[in-house]
């Protein structure tokens, strides 16, 4: 009788693992939707818009900046560093106000008119280096932008010029017609009453220069005393 001996277990056989399997790695893919890729196309599109009219609107800040300090710069520049303002610009508001004050039972061309012209007049006198700047400052700007009024304006201040020049001889032909006529008047009448008319007159202009120079002697007296107190 023979016996039959069971086969031992092959060694190629897997042995099972006493720990468990490690995790697997899973990998999502987020697949936006369609409304969510409209969203986003919106919201891109809306970005780009703001950010655009952000540029546009500083664009303009930086542009009215930069002519805020040209205007700036220019005023500075029209102002005279040796003239003071403060009782000129007065002066020529009452002078405006004058003006008004005048022409408001007059008609429209003289209300019109007449504050401005009074305004510029006192302007000329108690600010004149401030609108002479002003005027060099007009005149440059007509001969950039308007050559021809430029051109009109030149004309029309030579021709007062010559204006005033004859007015002004017509005055001193006057004045020495009126000068003549007195002293016709005054040699009659001292030929005719025996008066040294003349005499007198040149005596009291004489007393008349005298008492100027003294009052100038003694300003000047004055001021250099305080001069010297200073030093």
């Amino acid at each position: 009788m023979s016996s039959s001996t069971p086969s031992a277990p092959s060694s190629s056989a897997q042995k099972l693992s006493i720990y468990p399997d490690p995790p697997r790695e899973t990998l999502l893919l987020d697949t936006p939707s369609a409304l969510e890729q409209h969203i986003g196309t919106v919201r891109r599109t809306a970005t780009a818009h703001l950010r655009a009219a952000h540029a546009e609107v500083q664009g303009v800040v930086s542009r009215w900046i930069g002519v805020e300090n040209r205007v700036e710069h220019r005023i500075k520049a029209l102002l005279p560093p040796d003239e003071r303002l403060t009782p000129g610009v007065l002066y020529v508001g009452v002078a405006i106000l004058t003006g008004a004050i005048l022409a408001r039972h007059r008609g429209l061309p003289t209300r019109i008119v007449l504050p401005p012209v009074l305004g510029l007049g006192a302007a000329t006198h108690f600010l004149p280096k401030l609108s002479s700047n002003v005027r060099a400052y007009v005149s440059d700007l007509e001969d950039e932008y308007t050559p021809g009024l430029a051109h009109v304006h030149e004309t029309g201040k030579a021709h007062t010029a010559m204006g005033w020049e004859r007015l002004k001889e017509s005055g001193r032909g006057a004045s020495e017609s009126v000068k003549s006529g007195v002293g016709r008047v005054v040699e009659a009448l001292q030929a005719s009453t025996g008066l040294k008319i003349q005499e007198a007159l040149g005596v009291a202009r004489q007393i008349e220069k005298n008492a100027e120079q003294a009052v100038e002697e003694k300003v000047r007296d004055v001021v250099s005393s305080g001069e010297e107190k200073k030093v």
